[in-house]
């Protein structure tokens, strides 16, 4: 079984409409890992999982400082980790996607994981792979170097969209268990996989993740996956 999880602040009931289409007309296990624990999501009916976790829990556990702006405090995606290497959940891989990523149809990430069938040996499918031998101060690197208790090399690439094994997950349990921390997402996954042995392949489909554009209709195709489109009703218009 894979899971698809969407890491979200507050999400819409569109939102959760179009997440729930997935769950119902797909195989995957569908979760929301939801940032505002005061949050209750409008239209909701209990036929998606919604995780919420309580940040000190998260934060004494080591999970905690991925997002840039947020250091020593457990988001959604610290949440999300945390979650699925804490409870006994059966899956091969799982789909992290943040809520600003454009997902054209239910079954877009369910063919991805069809053309990609025969790479299952793969426990990172991510936009890009690069990787550094010594530590840097460009990027944002500076910030990573405070953080992080391994020497290089380090890896980068934007993971707004991405698919982790179990082994990867394991590997940032081991990690956050032992320093009490995690670091930088950006670095975090593809760092801790090189550190593991683990392989890594950056996907053509995932190449449409990128920090900034304006995304039109005319440049989507149903194989890839988006980022950013934020507006939720314009992600509504482009699946007409």
């Amino acid at each position: 079984m894979n899971i698809i999880c969407l890491l979200s602040v507050r999400p819409c009931a569109e939102t959760y409409d179009f997440f729930k289409s997935i769950k119902l007309n797909t195989q995957y296990e569908v979760y929301i890992v939801i940032d505002d624990n005061n949050y209750n999501i409008p239209n909701y009916d209990g036929i998606v999982n919604v995780i919420k976790i309580d940040n000190n829990e998260c934060e004494m556990s080591g999970f905690k400082s991925t997002v840039l702006w947020l250091d020593n405090i457990a988001c959604s995606r610290d949440k999300a980790l945390y979650y699925f290497t804490k409870e006994s959940i059966d899956y091969n891989y799982i789909w992290f996607v943040e809520e600003d990523v454009f997902i054209p149809n239910i079954h877009t990430i369910e063919n991805l994981d069809k053309k990609y069938e025969s790479e299952s040996k793969y426990d990172l499918l991510v936009s890009g792979h690069e990787v550094i031998t010594q530590k840097r101060t460009n990027w944002h690197w500076k910030h990573v170097n405070r953080q992080i208790k391994i020497n290089p090399p380090y890896g980068c690439a934007m993971i707004c969209a991405i698919r982790c094994s179990k082994a990867l997950l394991n590997s940032i349990k081991e990690y956050a268990t032992a320093h009490k921390n995690l670091f930088l997402d950006e670095a975090l996954f593809n760092t801790l996989a090189i550190h593991n042995n683990l392989n890594v392949l950056s996907i053509n489909e995932l190449s449409s993740i990128v920090y900034r554009k304006n995304w039109k209709k005319s440049d989507i195709v149903d194989t890839n996956l988006y980022h950013p489109i934020k507006n939720i009703k314009t992600q509504i218009s482009y699946r007409k």
